[in-house]
């Protein structure tokens, strides 16, 4: 059955109440300095609602990644709308969003170095905790810290399904398993599978068969775990523009998408998301125009998440695009026709990868349309380690 999600009585007044990191702000968009980024509310919300119904509507559990807005309260939303736990990347995003009091986080991520392990066995004293792994040394350093702090972690194995990234082949698996299952202190909870490689894939029928490669990985390497007798409750999958088809397989029993709470330009251009589901803006201004077909604005590579060399989409038609960023510029040309801008404009963008884009802000507004309701500290921004 879908939950139903309701912010309740969040407004710019009760917002304030629910963290003590939040700032009232009695103004619109139009009237804030730029640059900044902004958040709809309502768009929020609706995705979170339409991400929790796709989980359960195909009996799928959700894992929600935090990796994207990086804001404990975001998380406490999604766990409000439905979530059975988080995921995070690193050690230090685990620790802040346990300190707000989220209760069910699976590190997403391979953890090496016994400092690191140190903190996460401090962490698995008062929250359920797991980790990703993918070698010996992972299991073994995770267990050494678990036992000395009497701590339990929960393991979920690792497999490369086609990304090579991270991650162990399928036919490895059962060897990893039983590693785990004889170690001090860890328990085997499941297996994970992330299929970024399918994210960059614009038609969806190809999509689709980038999933299905790889499903049979993960099936694989579930039979091959399965035969050293070992049981494996979780399989957690999935990204924000695959998730609706893992979600429909037989086996999986958990999604973990994260860019579908406030969606981006490239999540329009491959077709899995509508420029009006995008919920977050960077706002800048046109601080100069050097002739009628070319405009700066005050937003550049220290601005925009730029690391896949995608400048950002125009909220507006502006009849020109983006030909180059520096640090605290962007270049708006036109090579047919006059700009439709004027110096000192307010405009507006969709960043084209929010998750990049968020960790270069301190700060980020939550609107309704053009009104603010306050300004939220992004807490787990720059939490590298």
């Amino acid at each position: 059955m879908t939950t139903s999600f309701s912010l309740r009585k969040v407004d710019c007044i009760t917002l304030i109440h629910l963290r003590d990191n939040l700032t009232t702000v009695m103004t619109t968009t139009l009237e804030l300095d730029t640059p900044f980024i902004a958040a709809d509310v309502d768009t929020v919300k609706k995705n979170i609602s339409n991400m929790q119904k796709i989980a359960d509507e195909n009996g799928k559990k959700l894992r929600p990644h935090i990796k994207t807005h990086k804001l404990p309260l975001l998380a406490q939303w999604q766990m409000e709308a439905g979530a059975v736990g988080i995921c995070v990347q690193k050690t230090a995003e685990a620790e802040i969003m346990a300190q707000h009091g989220l209760k069910n986080i699976l590190v997403s991520n391979e953890i090496i170095g016994s400092e690191k392990t140190d903190r996460l066995a401090q962490l698995a004293l008062y929250t359920r905790l797991s980790v990703a792994v993918d070698s010996e040394l992972g299991v073994n350093q995770l267990s050494e810290s678990a036992a000395k702090l009497g701590a339990e972690i929960g393991v979920f194995l690792d497999i490369d399904v086609g990304m090579n990234r991270c991650g162990i082949k399928a036919e490895e698996a059962s060897r990893l398993a039983e590693l785990v299952s004889k170690s001090a202190n860890l328990y085997l909870e499941g297996v994970m599978g992330y299929d970024g490689h399918s994210a960059k894939v614009a038609d969806p029928n190809e999509r689709t068969k980038a999933v299905m490669n790889s499903y049979r990985s993960v099936q694989e390497a579930l039979r091959q775990i399965k035969s050293k007798g070992l049981v494996v409750e979780t399989v957690s999958v999935g990204g924000s523009p695959s998730s609706y088809i893992w979600a429909k397989l037989e086996g999986i029993t958990e999604l973990q998408p994260g860019t579908y709470i406030y969606n981006d330009a490239h999540q329009v251009l491959v077709g899995v998301a509508k420029k009006e589901s995008c919920a977050v803006q960077l706002f800048a201004t046109v601080m100069s125009k050097p002739n009628s077909r070319k405009a700066v604005v005050d937003a550049g590579s220290k601005s925009f998440g730029f690391d896949q060399g995608k400048f950002p989409m125009p909220v507006r038609d502006i009849n020109g695009e983006f030909t180059s960023f520096s640090e605290e510029h962007g270049v708006i040309q036109s090579k047919n026709s006059d700009l439709d801008l004027s110096l000192g404009e307010k405009l507006s963008f969709i960043p084209y990868h929010i998750c990049v884009t968020t960790d270069l802000w301190d700060y980020i507004y939550f609107c309704k349309g053009e009104k603010v309701l306050t300004k939220m500290r992004i807490e787990a921004r720059g939490a590298r380690t």
